[in-house]
């Protein structure tokens, strides 16, 4: 019974089934983004590795203490099934919680005249050595010419820890005024930010950022469906006045 006991019981040394779960989930998504860039990601090895150690980083462990914890798991396979269902669970959420973003989309997309603006990037990565002065600006690559109207930003952000808490400003420069809106991301997941322009009002420009406030060394954050639309919304049958027959 002593020898059972002792067998089963998780040593001091190895992470706890919720730290592994964490630092596990945060490792599959480093893995699914090497997968996504397999060019980028073969022709510079060291990319890869502050990828991977980023998560280290990020949960304060060794390789060496996660390489320990995995070979305790894979001897105790309840455990280790456990874990990974819970993973794949929370994997599952945030599929749907991006499907019902993109539904919502296309309901939007379906109900007013919505028009993609070009962006450089939909899909990259933010480490701390690419933000200069904490920030990474963007831009609309072409001249406007949309009159009034609603500019909305969303994306799809992953890898947030405690300190990172990114900062979206959406800025709409107009010909006699420019529109400021600023929010903070406080989780993954999607996020939109949008900018109202009163009818008739010309755009000039269209510029923006994502300020961090704090960053640390190895931070990696992934960003998707990053994408900036404007729309001129629909008019409702509802609001139509028909004049009463004489």
């Amino acid at each position: 019974m002593f020898l059972f006991f002792a067998c089963s019981t998780r040593p001091s040394y190895v992470l706890s089934e919720s730290k592994m779960e964490k630092v596990l989930y945060d490792v599959y998504l480093a893995e699914a983004e090497i997968s996504n860039n397999y060019l980028i990601f073969h022709s510079d090895s060291t990319r890869k590795q502050e990828l991977l150690n980023s998560v280290l980083k990020k949960h304060k462990i060794t390789e060496a203490v996660l390489d320990t914890s995995l070979a305790w798991y894979s001897g105790h396979l309840d455990k280790y099934f456990k874990i990974n269902e819970n993973i794949k669970k929370r994997f599952t959420e945030a599929t749907e919680r991006l499907k019902n973003q993109e539904e919502k989309m296309r309901i939007l997309s379906e109900n007013t005249d919505r028009l993609i603006l070009p962006l450089e990037k939909e899909r990259f990565l933010l480490r701390s050595s690419d933000l200069l002065n904490n920030a990474y600006t963007f831009t609309v690559d072409t001249t406007l010419s949309q009159q009034g109207g609603t500019y909305e930003l969303q994306l799809n952000i992953l890898g947030l820890s405690a300190p990172l808490r990114p900062v979206v400003t959406l800025c709409v420069q107009c010909l006699d005024t420019t529109i400021v809106k600023r929010d903070t991301i406080s989780r993954d997941g999607p996020f939109v930010v949008s900018a109202d322009i009163r009818q008739g009002a010309q755009t000039e420009k269209i510029y923006g950022s994502i300020y961090f406030p704090e960053t640390y060394s190895g931070m990696t954050v992934f960003i998707q469906n990053f994408i900036l639309s404007h729309s001129h919304p629909v008019p409702s049958q509802d609001l139509l006045v028909t004049q009463p027959a004489k």
